[in-house]
């Protein structure tokens, strides 16, 4: 399946599609009906003008520093090894000097914010006493961490 909603008509990446559907496929069926489509079609308009909005330069892609800025202005205070991590993860280069900007284009933007948001909701279930702080076995870790991040390849 090919999904166009990146803005300037390039296909999504396909490990964010998945994501997607696992977000709006609300009965599991493997699909999307239309009210399940409606839901996602505005979501993904919300995230395209949060986009728009930290792509300060207007290149097409987000880059560190707007990265950054995105992330703090939903509360993440991250490492700026944490931010390079992520930039270098979530980043595309264009092949053949065709295709997006360098940077992390709309759709893997949308990935990286919801994994950071992810993981950090699963570990704020164990650090109990919000300290930042936790200590776990690697089972403990494995069970609490949401399994597309652990068991996906980077």
């Amino acid at each position: 399946m090919d999904l166009y909603l990146t803005g300037n008509w390039t296909r999504f990446d396909l490990d964010t599609v998945k994501m997607l559907m696992g977000i709006f496929d609300t009965d599991r069926s493997g699909t999307i009906n239309f009210t399940e489509f409606a839901g996602l079609w505005k979501y993904i308009s919300d995230w395209q003008n949060v986009f728009r909005h930290f792509d300060r330069d207007r290149s097409g892609s987000i880059e560190g520093r707007e990265l950054a800025e995105a992330l703090k202005s939903f509360g993440y205070s991250l490492s700026p090894q944490l931010l390079a991590l992520i930039e270098q993860k979530y980043s595309s280069e264009p092949v053949a000097g065709y295709g997006p900007a360098p940077g992390i284009t709309f759709d893997r933007f949308v990935r990286a914010c919801v994994s950071v948001k992810t993981l950090t909701e699963a570990f704020q279930r164990v650090d109990t006493d919000r300290d930042g702080w936790i200590q776990i076995s690697y089972d403990q870790f494995m069970n609490v961490s949401p399994s597309q991040y652990i068991l996906s390849p980077v």
